[in-house]
């Protein structure tokens, strides 16, 4: 007897064996159709508000580094991940080849306008509990710290909405060195009493 799947795929697991006793409802064989698959991409929820269904996004794996996946997020998780803070969302993904299989890891890509703004790198920020510093060159070896206020964190820059302006030139982690912890401390210990004083 001949029982034919009502869509091509592959045998995932055969739970029917010889010689077993099967009846209505029973599973004989599973096929999973791979000719398209879902990506689950984790988003952070500051993120989250750049997202929309039918919103077009590249897909890549390690296993095939030449080649871009075209997909389109199908479904955004209304809850959020406490722990991670984070919200799972589908992309659909055509696979007419079969190569991208259950259980790869895959890199996603964006791409939106965001317009224009002034950014600064992630390494700038110092993070001081309510507030965020930057250092700003003035020249002659001065550093003079700078309240910033952030918007969007986009790849490796911070939107920055106000505290600095075009042209002023920041300082990286990467770039300076401070010899001893205390003295930026003290130097956001006076420039909270310049704010003090200015108001």
């Amino acid at each position: 007897m001949i029982l034919r799947s009502p869509f091509r795929g592959v045998v995932q697991e055969v739970p029917a064996q010889q010689g077993a006793n099967i009846k209505t409802g029973d599973p004989l064989v599973e096929v999973a159709d791979l000719s398209s698959v879902w990506v689950w991409a984790d988003f952070y929820e500051d993120e989250l508000a750049m997202l929309k269904q039918g919103q077009k996004v590249v897909v890549t794996t390690k296993s095939f580094p030449d080649d871009k996946f075209e997909g389109e997020i199908a479904l955004i998780n209304p809850f959020l991940d406490v722990a991670n803070r984070t919200s799972k969302v589908r992309i659909d993904i055509p696979n007419p080849d079969f190569k991208l299989r259950p259980g790869m890891y895959a890199n996603v890509e964006l791409s939106m306008d965001m317009g224009y703004g002034l950014t600064v790198p992630v390494s700038a920020i110092m993070p001081t509990g309510e507030r965020y510093i930057v250092f700003v060159d003035k020249g002659g070896g001065k550093l003079e710290p700078r309240k910033v206020q952030l918007g969007n964190k986009i790849g490796d820059s911070y939107e920055v909405k106000s505290g600095l302006v075009e042209g002023e030139r920041v300082v990286a982690s990467a770039n300076f060195l401070i010899d001893a912890e205390s003295k930026v401390q003290g130097a956001l210990k006076d420039f909270g009493g310049q704010q003090e004083d200015s108001q």
